[in-house]
């Protein structure tokens, strides 16, 4: 069972080099052996944001963020430069194109003491992305923040790599419920969720999933579920439609899908 969407195989491939360099290490996206996802730079990065609200949207980047940068070393600006290519993964390109996702992040990096470049690896995860947000865009403003808020939250506290572990069917859970303690909003997990663990949470923005988890089409398949929890509702939906409509579906791709639960099936 998976809920990857089977034409975005760059997106993953990009997201485990960002869980492996930066999660399991401290290392750098963009120039490796570089310590950038470390603990002194997530935590400054971190008062920054809370120093400063930043109205982030998927086009622009704040004109006052490089002044705002002045002061802070060099590699709190590559971590930014290099959370924001995090951000950009699951945003789809006719929401931003490529071209725009690079030129921002080319931005950042370019208030860096010494030239950086995304290596073209890891361009080839912006080209496509997961998900339009749509009406949600407003949910993307502080994306930026969400991913250094869970990367400092992580780093901070310990985490157990064993929530990194696909093969262990309790992961993803664990991993959902950390994320959950470091009071990242519902609508700000879903990219998280989705890139550490793609086989088990859709790529569904929030209002969608919601939408999903409470069809009466689908609730015959919740009967047993002892559950509120509306990403385990899905999976345990997705566990009952694969027998018949495969183990690749995606609950906006398939026209009978959905029909099922939703009355615009190309919103993301």
């Amino acid at each position: 069972m998976s809920s990857r969407r089977p034409d975005c195989a760059n997106v993953y491939d990009a997201a485990d080099i960002w869980i492996d360099r930066a999660l399991r290490s401290d290392d750098s996206l963009f120039t490796p052996g570089t310590r950038i996802w470390s603990r002194a730079p997530l935590a400054e990065a971190m008062e920054l944001f809370s120093e400063k609200k930043y109205e982030w949207d998927c086009e622009k980047i704040p004109d006052n963020l490089e002044s705002f940068l002045e002061s802070s070393p060099w590699e709190v600006r590559q971590l930014m430069g290099e959370a924001l290519y995090v951000s950009y993964l699951v945003i789809y390109k006719g929401t931003i194109k490529k071209s725009q996702k690079m030129a921002n992040i080319n931005e950042v990096l370019g208030w860096l003491p010494k030239s950086v470049e995304i290596p073209d690896y890891l361009v080839d995860g912006l080209r496509k992305g997961i998900i339009s947000p749509g009406g949600f865009a407003n949910g993307y403003k502080h994306r930026l923040k969400a991913v250094i808020q869970f990367a400092k939250g992580w780093k901070f506290c310990n985490a157990g790599m064993s929530m990194l572990d696909r093969e262990n069917q309790h992961a993803p859970w664990c991993f959902q419920r950390f994320l959950a303690k470091l009071k990242i909003t519902d609508a700000q997990q879903m990219p998280l969720l989705h890139l550490v663990h793609p086989d088990t949470f859709e790529p569904l923005v929030w209002e969608n999933k919601k939408k999903v988890a409470k069809a009466p089409a689908f609730q015959g398949y919740l009967d047993d579920a002892r559950t509120s929890d509306v990403d385990h509702k899905i999976h345990l939906i997705r566990a009952a439609l694969e027998p018949k409509y495969g183990s690749d579906f995606h609950f906006l791709d398939h026209p009978e899908i959905c029909r099922m639960w939703s009355d615009n099936c190309n919103e993301q």
